[in-house]
């Protein structure tokens, strides 16, 4: 064996394995790869920065090594400090290269691009490449301890994602919810009013202490969208796209995750859609899970302190919630205070009026659709076709939709076809009745006034008939998962697009955390490969057990050494792959993480969204930036057997292979000599 071959910084006395193929290693070369200074950095040793590398494995290289014509240079991430050093220290890792990898633009259209991603690519710099960036000014951390903060960084610009292919020609009319989609709320503002009335209300209609006022007001940036309440057992959780609980808090104290398993560990997929579990699927919900978690905590504390909530079990505490603020969008706590000032409670979004207006202009037909009542339903539409003091307001919005209907009732809406449907007089808001509603020509119906109360379906595709002939040339715009999403598409095979306004804080951070996502790629490829020697020299032990002819008899007590020392590093490894990976959560949430993923898996938040939301975007002016003619296609669906050369199973069958088939061509050679 060669003896430039070496296992971290020790001598490799044994076949090579796959940690030095991983890494790179060749005969002749000390080291070729960022990967092998990472290994090294494992035994707290010093790294020298030098090296030369044969020139049939400049391939291996990357731009962020720092690669230059037969010379490897150490990222100035593995330069600085050894990642396990940084680790028990408590301290964030390097920020990473100081430049980030190229990339290019592909257009959806002249008004938006789609953004193109490129692996790291091999490449050689140039003396001056390297010399301006050696003098270029060090990379600023950024907030969370993780990419470059200063980077040219890409940012979300509006992208509209596809999941399901579609063909905008073939829809004949487009739908819009209104709150939280045509009119988004700002919460700081707007959620706080529910919060606030709410807590009244529990105070003075449902028996609840006055102390529950004290508790802190509401923060929108506590709970994120596609978390489920547990009523019965007062626990707030997050689940992968596979229903198991990773993340679980009772009222306010986190679970460990002894106390997860033995709430969780044996629950079937159907049991979490029972009625003892509430889905947060729309910002709306997010103060009732504030109000939760708060009243949850604050009766386990004091319920020996007051009588009135000593048997009150956790899921009356849920409905009195639910039932407080539903009174609260009722009575005029929160709509009155809207009225006075939409500014304050609702963000400007220019936009929206143009998209309306092309929509029409392309002869489609445009409908409104919301759960709101008119006189809301006026005051924000008002607000948004650019008229917010009470006395501007006009009808002039109307002629933006063929159809409104309010007070909808949605999901019931989309599935009970004997609700009653009521015209709207939009001059003083009466109501009348519509007996025939599903008989007069829908011409007649439409002339006497466009705007309706109630009803249900069949109301809608019959009043559009000249136009719509079956639910798939409907899309419906919302930001529902439940009540505008899931139930259209299922129910009735509309085309959904759904309205997420976190997904561009969500991708930025993805974005400007790229260095890191990268090296915890690199770190999980590391601990398959440092598995799966430890488990080779395993076996090694064990056929030479009871085989006096081994041929690895006397080196039995090296490999017994050896696999110590590996099992030691791959628990190094692990931990530092664990850390950084918690990082990387905290970087877009401190308690619940990404809002798309849990660890590697994908939530059942972006489950739902894959499964149900043919298009996806952060808002819904984002529309406007295509052409209403726009064909929406979608990537191509991939299984883990589709990426078979990218699969940790076939590196490590292709590792075996090699191995074996060193062996072969070494016994060749023997006889040969």
């Amino acid at each position: 064996l060669d003896s430039t071959l070496r296992h971290g910084t020790r001598p490799f006395p044994i076949p090579a394995g796959p940690v030095l193929r991983f890494m790179g290693v060749n005969r002749g070369c000390t080291f070729t790869s960022p990967l092998l200074f990472l290994a090294m950095s494992m035994s707290f040793l010093p790294v020298k920065a030098t090296g030369t590398c044969r020139s049939g494995v400049r391939s291996m290289m990357s731009t962020a090594s720092g690669f230059r014509a037969g010379t490897c240079f150490v990222p100035s991430y593995l330069q600085r400090s050894s990642p396990l050093t940084a680790l028990s220290n408590k301290k964030p890792l390097a920020s990473g290269p100081k430049f980030l990898p190229s990339t290019s633009r592909r257009s959806l259209s002249d008004d938006l691009g789609r953004r193109k991603w490129h692996p790291w690519k091999s490449a050689k710099m140039t003396a001056s490449d390297q010399e301006s960036r050696l003098e270029s000014p060090p990379a600023r951390q950024s907030e969370t301890g993780g990419g470059v903060d200063d980077g040219p960084y890409q940012k979300y610009q509006g992208e509209i994602f596809c999941n399901r292919a579609l063909n905008m020609k073939r829809i004949r009319a487009v739908g819009f919810d209104m709150d939280y989609t045509l009119a988004q709320y700002i919460p700081e503002t707007f959620e706080i009013l529910a919060h606030r009335g709410a807590m009244q209300k529990l105070v003075h209609f449902m028996d609840y202490p006055a102390e529950i006022l004290e508790l802190p007001d509401y923060d929108p940036t506590v709970y994120q969208r596609g978390l489920m309440i547990d009523k019965k057992r007062g626990n707030i959780v997050k689940m992968d796209r596979h229903m198991y609980v990773k993340i679980a808090f009772h009222g306010t104290r986190p679970l460990d995750k002894a106390e997860r398993v033995k709430a969780y560990g044996q629950m079937k997929h159907k049991d979490f859609s029972s009625s003892d579990f509430a889905n947060i699927d729309t910002l709306f919900s997010l103060p009732d899970a504030f109000m939760y978690a708060q009243l949850v905590t604050f009766v386990d504390d004091n319920k020996d302190k007051y009588p009135q909530l000593k048997n009150k079990p956790y899921d009356q505490i849920y409905k009195d919630v639910r039932r407080s603020v539903d009174l609260c969008h009722r009575d005029g706590v929160i709509k009155d205070q809207v009225a006075q000032d939409p500014g304050l409670y609702i963000e400007s979004e220019p936009g929206i009026i143009d998209l309306l207006k092309r929509l029409k202009l392309s002869g489609r037909k445009v409908f409104l659709l919301t759960n709101s009542l008119w006189d809301y339903t006026n005051t924000v539409m008002n607000h948004i076709y650019g008229n917010s003091r009470k006395e501007d307001w006009t009808l002039e919005w109307l002629d933006l939709f063929d159809v409104v209907i309010v007070g909808a009732c949605k999901p019931a809406f989309l599935e009970d076809p004997n609700l009653a449907l009521f015209r709207v007089h939009p001059e003083d808001g009466r109501l009348s009745n519509m007996d025939n509603a599903l008989f007069d020509p829908p011409s007649t119906s439409l002339k006497a006034g466009k705007v309706f109360q109630g009803g249900n379906w069949m109301h809608l595709h019959y009043l559009m008939k000249d136009a719509v002939t079956s639910g798939e040339q409907i899309m419906y715009v919302g930001d529902h998962m439940f009540s505008d999403v899931i139930r259209g598409k299922r129910s009735l095979g509309w085309r959904t697009a759904l309205v997420v306004p976190e997904l561009a804080p969500e991708v930025d951070v993805c974005l400007r955390e790229a260095v890191r996502g990268k090296r915890i790629a690199d770190l999980r490829e590391l601990r398959d490969e440092l598995d799966e020697w430890v488990d080779r020299l395993s076996l090694l032990l064990v056929s030479c057990e009871n085989d006096e002819e081994c041929a690895m008899t006397a080196k039995v007590d090296q490999i017994q050494a050896e696999l110590i020392k590996a099992r030691a590093e791959l628990k190094a490894v692990t931990a530092a792959f664990s850390e950084e990976l918690r990082t990387y959560h905290e970087s877009f949430h401190p308690v619940w993480g990404q809002m798309f993923k849990v660890g590697y898996q994908n939530s059942r938040f972006a489950q739902q969204v894959e499964n149900y939301a043919c298009l996806y975007t952060s808002k819904v002016s984002n529309l406007g930036l295509v052409s209403p003619e726009m064909h929406f296609r979608t990537q191509n669906d991939l299984m883990p057997h589709d990426q078979l050369e990218d699969s940790p199973i076939a590196r490590v069958l292709r590792t075996r292979a090699d191995n074996v088939l060193s062996q072969f061509e070494e016994a060749e050679a023997e006889e040969k000599s």
